[in-house]
């Protein structure tokens, strides 16, 4: 391809390039980047007969200078990498945790049985107010105090046993 051919036809090719490149999953700046390079090695193999398809090697360039530049991706700074914390956690957090789930258990199978029920039947069993009336034999409005009575009987125990906790 000579030098005023590859001219007129350079603004399509890198159209074409960037286009790649943001298919490819570069973002915009990523992929003005990657137009840029593409052009600058279309611009050396101008004179190579191998370049009869300028647009499928646009393309193919364009792709390829993407998904290595995906691969590469910078490692996280230390800074970053304590910030992110441990993966998993530790058997301490893993204790600690099944501790408070067996607490509120506890606290559940504690309350009266009609609050119980109701509050099963809604968190476990995803029922609606209706459903449940139905089933426990109560009025759809008894159903939401009961509710309410058992959601706040829980919550102000676990506020206490978190107050017992801070001392």
């Amino acid at each position: 391809m000579k030098t005023d051919a590859f001219e007129q036809q350079a603004s399509r090719l890198r159209a074409i390039a960037l286009e790649a490149s943001a298919k490819a999953g570069a973002d915009a700046d990523i992929a003005q980047d990657i137009a840029q390079e593409t052009m600058i090695r279309l611009w050396q193999m101008r004179d190579d007969p191998r370049l009869s398809n300028p647009d499928g090697y646009a393309v193919m360039i364009a792709r390829h200078l993407t998904l290595n530049h995906l691969r590469r991706k910078p490692p996280l700074p230390i800074d970053e990498r304590l910030k992110a914390g441990p993966t998993a956690p530790s058997p301490l957090d893993l204790m600690v945790q099944r501790e408070e789930e067996q607490w509120l258990r506890q606290r559940i199978r504690d309350l009266p049985p009609t609050q119980h029920a109701v509050l099963h039947l809604r968190q476990v069993e995803h029922r609606s107010n209706s459903q449940i009336a139905t089933l426990l034999g109560v009025k759809e409005t008894s159903v939401s105090t009961l509710l309410a009575r058992a959601r706040r009987q829980l919550l102000e125990e676990i506020r206490q046993q978190r107050e017992r906790e801070k001392r």
